[in-house]
């Protein structure tokens, strides 16, 4: 039988503060812009028929985004300020460090339960 990882010991800090993770996820998706044609299909189209596409009307540009985007959720009461970056760094089942920005945070209060954060942050 196959045996499952499991976490041991996993912290995350960002900007020198140390969190109390319950999750976390670190995404990395394609930034290349390889990708030269859009889906220009309608619903008057019958099952069966080919997908239509053309040319991209614009050229994009990754502009230094990485594609690596971190989420985690946290135990406590801290809400991280959007728009704020510094250090970001995991250690432990995952291992990760870098410059991030976080994009997006929340704080949940919910009955019988601790009070916990989500923050979603983008890394330089």
């Amino acid at each position: 039988m196959a045996t499952t990882p499991h976490d041991a010991g996993t912290t995350f800090s960002f900007n020198s503060a140390t969190y109390t993770v319950t999750s976390i996820t670190l995404n990395n998706s394609d930034v290349s812009g390889t990708t030269e044609e859009i889906d220009i299909s309608h619903l008057g189209l019958t099952a069966g028929a080919s997908v239509l596409t053309q040319k991209k009307p614009l050229k994009g540009s990754t502009g230094g985004d990485t594609g690596k985007e971190v989420s985690m959720d946290y135990i406590g009461t801290t809400n991280i300020v959007g728009g704020t970056t510094g250090p970001i760094a995991i250690t432990g089942g995952i291992t990760f460090s870098g410059t991030a920005t976080c994009m997006s945070s929340s704080v949940t209060a919910t009955v019988n339960e601790v009070i916990k954060g989500t923050a979603t942050f983008r890394v330089a």
